[in-house]
């Protein structure tokens, strides 16, 4: 079992705070130290018990810490090992960070970290649709790809020790070389963020001169744009470090378009369907359990009638045998989704009995895949 004297936690929000819960949890430390410049959080954490320690800088704690993480957006975690680079690390530190892209990082801290700290590139592929330090869970890592990219002259034996801290948390992890780490999630992540907020961008103007657009962006809609949500901040930052990839599938991405326009302008009805047959094949093949790039989402619908209190029965169900339920939403019309309430959950668990006990008091439940 892997186990560490002092880790410390730069960035003490979601996947900060819940890579010292789960540490916690799993006896992977003896102290966690945070710091972060949201003093309000930072406090939080420490309130919680969700750190043992807090510090506005690196500079005030960081001397004998066997294990860092950077859990901040992409350019901060470059402006980290900036700092860090120049500070007295305890020889055979380890660093790792939680960035969404990694070419850029990993070659900066190939040219500017010392020789005798091992710096292991990391992106935890899990999230929530919530954050801060209050959204932190334990459990946020299981079952979810932990993606590592060393430099190959890193030491084995630190990689070996980052994997294995990582598992011991119930991630999967998975080791690859930044490049390709960063071709794969621009297409199953970065890209479709971009789409999604594209989307929204088009029925926005739309809705400028008709106010019907908005109203009835529901159901398909909400659910396809749904990530397009994110930190504009961070997404910047996400695809400004990532450009080549990124702009090499929008090009390619065009030409699909192109190809979709092309089969309408000549009314294909062959191409049209077997585009939507191949793409819901792919689609329908994926591991329904498995967590990727984009967050997940546990929920499915249920049908209810209309009447005072219906919200408040289902939620005593639930709330009886203690399931969490982490949001509860009413659906305005019912395009594709038979259904009026949205549960979501925060694990497959809890939506599997969420479903069993409302199944057992007669709502019909339909699973959203």
């Amino acid at each position: 079992m892997i186990q560490y004297n002092k880790i410390l936690i730069v960035g003490c929000g979601l996947i900060g705070g819940s890579l010292a819960l789960a540490f916690r949890s799993h006896g992977v430390v003896k102290e966690i130290v945070g710091v972060d410049l949201d003093t309000e959080g930072l406090n939080k954490a420490l309130s919680l018990g969700v750190i043992d320690a807090a510090y506005s800088r690196v500079e005030e704690t960081v001397s004998d810490v066997d294990l860092i993480i950077l859990a901040v957006p992409v350019q901060q975690t470059i402006r980290q090992l900036e700092i860090l680079s120049k500070l007295p690390i305890k020889k055979g530190c380890i660093i790792t960070d939680v960035s969404s892209t990694k070419s850029d990082i990993c070659k900066y801290a190939r040219t500017h970290m010392p020789k005798d700290i091992s710096f292991v590139g990391g992106h935890p592929m899990a999230g929530s649709e919530k954050s801060g330090i209050t959204a932190a869970s334990p459990r946020l890592f299981e079952n979810a790809a932990y993606i590592l990219t060393p430099d190959p002259d890193c030491d084995p034996a630190a990689v070996d020790k980052v994997r294995k801290t990582f598992e011991q948390i119930r991630a999967h992890v998975l080791v690859m070389d930044p490049v390709q780490h960063d071709q794969i999630v621009a297409a199953v992540s970065h890209v479709p963020h971009v789409v999604a907020a594209l989307l929204v961008d088009q029925v926005a103007d739309l809705g400028q001169a008709n106010p019907l657009y908005s109203r009835l962006a529901a159901g398909g809609f909400r659910d396809v744009t749904r990530i397009a949500s994110g930190s504009p901040v961070m997404w910047r930052d996400i695809i400004l470090t990532n450009r080549e990839p990124v702009l090499y599938l929008l090009k390619d991405w065009i030409k699909r378009i192109e190809d979709i326009v092309n089969w309408i302008n000549e009314a294909d009805p062959k191409e049209i369907e077997s585009f939507f047959a191949r793409t819901r094949d792919w689609r329908d093949a994926l591991p329904a359990k498995a967590k990727g790039a984009a967050t997940h989402y546990y929920e499915f619908t249920i049908d209810v009638e209309d009447k005072p209190g219906i919200i408040g029965n289902v939620a005593t169900i639930l709330g009886q045998h203690e399931i969490n339920l982490r949001n509860i939403g009413i659906l305005e019309n019912r395009e594709e989704v038979n259904g009026q309430l949205l549960l979501s959950f925060s694990s497959f668990r809890d939506q599997e009995e969420a479903m069993r006990l409302l199944l057992g008091h007669g709502y019909k439940v339909y699973v959203r895949e």
